[in-house]
């Protein structure tokens, strides 16, 4: 790892590397790295002591962890940022890639490709899960603004081959005594703590482990399904009869068990990650304003 030493003015005169829009930045801002294809993440509370050494220990973690396992989907700092010799961020390399928001959201993309990066999302969660035992990975912060879609390969037919997908904000990830930093979908602590399978932690944040990843992988899908981006908001008495509405507009009940997991006292959550191919019979009837409209109506 290289490592970038600079001044207070240095550091202030950086250019500000701008997010995609629609990209949610709160614990960091990124800082393009002049001459290099590299973007410097500068942590906004690396004043304060304790986070800052939670990061750093998050990382060690983090690279251990990745040089023992085959997982070139996790994108590694190249190295830290001081400024007047204190560490306040780390470097990365530039990817030239779009979320995949950019792609599950636009009407120029077609189903098909929009369900391939969805499998690939839930594919490296399991991939995550069953590596190495030693070091209890969760993926901790999981939404689709921290996965990125670097290339799309096709054969001759333009049949899709594999997506090269690279998952970010690794930093939060939760290896070994990394704590990691779970996703907003893991805000409303008491809903989930009620449930028993999302423990919180003494700091009032849910501890991330495959069922939390698991719980945010299916927000990711119903969020996809539903043409919102709040259904994780909704109270579990409401949450449970949309999916009802699912089931009689005939959504593949595969999936709908997964859903229906996320809320259950009595057992693991759920992938629906091997029937994702029934989302290409998904319509707008599906959406959360459809289920609304029809509420009204009877």
């Amino acid at each position: 790892m290289k490592n970038l030493d600079l001044t207070s003015e240095e550091f202030s005169n950086l250019e500000p590397f701008r997010v995609m829009e629609g990209t949610i930045e709160k614990e960091s801002s990124m800082y393009h790295l002049p001459d290099e294809n590299k973007i410097i993440k500068a942590y906004n509370n690396s004043d304060d002591k304790y986070y800052l050494m939670r990061k750093l220990r998050a990382i060690r973690n983090l690279l251990e962890y990745t040089s023992k396992t085959d997982m070139p989907e996790l994108l590694t700092p190249h190295g830290f940022l001081t400024v007047d010799n204190q560490v306040i961020g780390a470097i990365y390399p530039i990817i030239d890639a779009y979320t995949a928001r950019t792609y599950l959201y636009s009407e120029y993309i077609n189903m098909e490709l929009k369900v391939e990066i969805l499998k690939k999302i839930g594919t490296l969660l399991e991939k995550i899960k069953n590596s190495h035992p030693k070091y209890n990975a969760a993926f901790s912060d999981v939404h689709i603004d921290n996965f990125l879609i670097e290339d799309i390969i096709v054969d001759e037919n333009k049949n899709i081959n594999d997506i090269s997908l690279v998952a970010c904000d690794t930093d939060s990830m939760r290896i070994l005594d990394s704590k990691g930093n779970p996703s907003y979908y893991l805000c409303d602590v008491e809903k989930l703590g009620e449930i028993g399978k999302y423990r919180p932690d003494c700091e009032g944040n849910i501890i991330p482990d495959f069922n939390s990843d698991l719980y945010c992988y299916n927000m990711i899908l119903l969020d996809f399904i539903s043409k919102s981006n709040y259904v994780y908001c909704l109270g579990v008495d409401e949450y449970n009869r949309y999916i009802d509405y699912l089931d009689k507009i005939n959504v593949d009940p595969n999936i709908l068990s997964a859903f229906e997991s996320v809320y259950r006292y009595d057992m693991d959550n759920l992938s629906p990650l091997e029937h994702l191919d029934a989302l290409h019979d998904i319509n707008e009837e599906a959406s959360l304003q459809s289920f609304y409209r029809k509420q009204l109506l009877f």
